[in-house]
C-alpha cells in the first residue's frame, strides 16, 4: 500500500498513517444529535469522512467504520419539551425516530456510504453505567448526591488534545452554578433525573448519562479500548473529544484514538455558520434549489480541514464545474470505442494518489482531473484523439467514482447561469443523440442563443434546421437576441 500521511490533531502535524492491524482500519465519527433537520455543516463533516473511508477502501484496507446517534441530549429533551405532552421520554423516542430517518434520506441523496453500524446512546446505557463506575473505583471521578463527575485534575494528561492548559481554563472558568464540582472543569458523567426526564435506574439512582460518556462507550464496546481513527468537526475538539479521551483512557489505562482528524467549519461570509447566529443552511433547503450531488462537489473542492465558505454563487459555479465535467464524460461516450472501460493512465492515477496520500487533498485531486478535462475539450473536434488521451479519460471516471461522484449524461438540464463557452460540442451532442426532450430542447435554444450573441452562425443554422425537422420552428426577430420559437401543437394551427 502507498504511504498515507494524515493530520494528527493530538500532535498538530501530519504523520505516517500505519494501523493497529495490518490491512485493517478502525474508525469511530461523531454523528448527528437528532433533534433537527440536518443542515450543511452535518454535510461538510459527513461527506468529509466519507471520502476518507472511500479512500481507505480504495487502498485495499478493510475499514470497519462506526458512526453514533445520539438519541439522549439535553437538546433533544428541550424540544420534546417545547412541543408538549405527558411523556417526555416517548416525545424524545419519537423526535429521535424522525430526525434519525431525515438523516439517512440527506446524507444518502449526498451519496454517503453507510457506516458498518449506528450505535444509539439509549441501546448503551449499562456500558456508560460500567465505564462510570471504574472511574469512581479507580478515583477519577465522584458524586455529588445523583450526579457524577469526571475530576480533570486527576487525569494528567487533559487538554494535551486540544493544546489547552488546564491551568489557564481554570483561570479563566466561572464557578460551576450548581456549586456541586470540585473545578468548574469537572465534567459530567451522570445526571440525576429532572421532574418528567427520562431516566434510567443505576447505582446512583435514576438519571442519565452526560454527553461525552456516551461516545466512550458506544467507540470502545463496538472497536476495543484502541482504535486507528476518530473523526469530527473542529468544534468538538474542546471540550467533547478532549473529555471523550480522558475518561477513556482513564478507564482503560490505555491510548484511546490513535490518530485525531477533524473536518474544518462552514463559514458564510467568512463567519463560522452557527445557530446563535442565524445564519444556519437546512440542507433540505439548499436542495430545493442545487441537486445533492452540486453540494458534495462543492465540498470536495476544499481540503476537508479548511473552512469552506458558502454561497449560492459559490454553489453555482460548482455546478457549472461538474457540469462540464458531466459534458466531457458524455461527448467522450460518443465515439466508436468505449474510452471509459479502457484501463485507467496510471501515471493519473498515481497523481491523484499522491494528492489524497497527503492528507486527503481532493482539491489538488480535482486540479488534476480539470487539466484533462481540458485537454479533451482542446481536441474533441479532431478526428482522433492524443495518444493515450482516452485513458486518462478513463482514470478520471475513477477517480471520480472514488469521490463519490457519479458522472451522468448532462443533455438534459442546465445548471443556473450556464455560459455555452463552459460546454464545448454540447449542440452537437444533442444532435448526433437526436432525443429531443423539453430538458435538451431548453439546452439546444441556450446554446443557438448563445452561438448568435457570438456571430456562430453555421452552428445557430444547424441548431435551428435540426429544430425545424423536429416540428420546432425558430424564428429570429429583427432587433432581438432571443428568438420565437413554436411547437408542433401551435404550427398545427397555422
Amino acid at each position: 500500500m502507498n504511504e498515507l500521511y494524515v493530520y494528527n490533531t493530538r500532535v498538530r502535524k501530519k504523520e505516517l498513517f500505519v494501523p493497529l492491524e495490518e490491512g485493517r482500519v478502525k474508525m469511530y465519527v461523531c454523528g448527528v444529535t437528532v433533534y433537527d433537520y440536518c443542515h450543511l455543516g452535518h454535510a461538510r463533516c459527513y461527506v468529509a469522512f466519507d471520502i476518507i473511508h472511500r479512500y481507505l477502501e480504495y487502498l485495499g484496507y478493510r475499514v470497519t467504520y462506526i458512526q453514533n446517534v445520539t438519541d439522549l441530549d439535553d437538546k433533544l429533551i428541550a424540544r420534546a419539551q417545547e412541543i408538549g405532552g405527558t411523556d417526555i421520554k416517548a416525545g424524545v423516542a419519537q423526535l429521535a425516530h424522525r430526525f434519525t430517518e431525515a438523516y439517512f434520506e440527506d446524507m444518502d441523496r449526498l451519496r454517503i456510504l453507510r457506516a458498518d453500524l449506528y450505535p444509539t446512546a439509549t441501546e448503551n446505557i449499562p456500558r456508560m453505567q460500567e465505564i462510570i463506575s471504574a472511574l469512581i473505583e479507580k478515583g477519577f471521578a465522584y458524586r455529588r448526591g445523583g450526579d457524577v463527575y469526571f475530576e480533570v485534575a486527576a487525569f494528567p494528561g487533559y487538554g494535551e488534545l486540544s493544546g489547552k492548559n488546564p491551568d489557564d481554563l481554570r483561570a479563566g472558568a466561572r464557578v460551576a452554578v450548581d456549586g456541586k464540582k470540585k473545578s468548574p472543569l469537572d465534567f459530567a458523567l451522570w445526571k440525576a433525573a429532572g421532574p418528567g426526564e427520562p431516566s434510567w435506574p443505576s447505582p446512583w439512582g435514576e438519571g442519565r448519562p452526560g454527553w461525552h460518556i456516551e461516545c466512550s462507550a458506544m467507540s470502545t464496546k463496538l472497536l476495543g479500548e484502541t482504535f486507528d481513527i476518530h473523526g469530527g468537526g473542529q468544534d468538538l475538539v474542546f471540550p467533547h473529544h478532549e473529555n471523550e479521551r480522558a475518561q477513556s483512557e482513564a478507564f482503560s489505562g490505555q491510548p484511546f484514538a490513535r490518530y485525531w482528524l477533524h473536518n474544518g467549519f462552514v463559514t458564510i461570509n467568512q463567519e463560522k455558520m452557527s445557530k446563535s447566529l442565524g445564519n444556519v443552511f437546512n440542507l433540505r433547503d439548499i436542495f430545493k434549489n442545487f441537486p445533492p450531488r452540486v453540494v458534495r462537489f462543492f465540498l470536495l473542492g476544499q481540503h476537508y480541514r479548511s473552512p469552506v465558505d458558502y454561497s449560492e454563487e459559490a454553489l453555482q459555479e460548482a455546478g457549472r464545474a461538474l457540469f462540464r465535467l458531466d459534458n466531457c464524460y458524455g461527448m467522450a461516450r460518443l465515439g466508436g470505442e468505449d474510452i471509459f472501460s479502457l484501463p485507467p493512465d496510471p501515471g493519473v492515477m498515481g497523481d491523484f494518489e499522491a494528492a489524497m496520500n497527503d492528507d486527503f487533498n481532493t482539491a489538488a485531486a480535482l486540479a488534476g482531473v480539470y487539466k484533462i478535462v481540458e485537454e479533451y475539450y482542446k481536441n474533441y473536434r479532431k478526428p482522433r484523439l492524443p495518444d493515450g488521451l482516452p485513458a486518462r479519460l478513463s482514470a478520471v471516471k475513477r477517480i471520480c467514482g472514488t469521490l463519490g461522484v457519479e458522472l451522468v449524461d448532462p443533455i438534459h438540464e442546465l445548471p443556473a447561469s450556464s455560459k455555452i463557452s463552459d460546454y464545448p460540442g454540447l449542440a452537437d451532442r444533442i444532435i448526433v443523440e437526436d432525443q429531443l426532450t423539453e430538458g435538451n430542447l431548453t439546452a439546444l435554444l441556450f446554446c443557438r442563443e448563445q452561438a448568435r450573441r457570438n456571430r456562430e452562425w453555421e452552428l445557430s443554422d444547424r441548431i435551428r434546421d435540426y429544430l425545424k425537422g423536429r416540428g420546432v420552428s425558430v424564428m429570429d426577430r429583427k432587433g432581438e437576441r432571443t428568438a420565437a420559437v413554436y411547437y408542433p401543437e401551435q404550427l398545427d394551427g397555422e
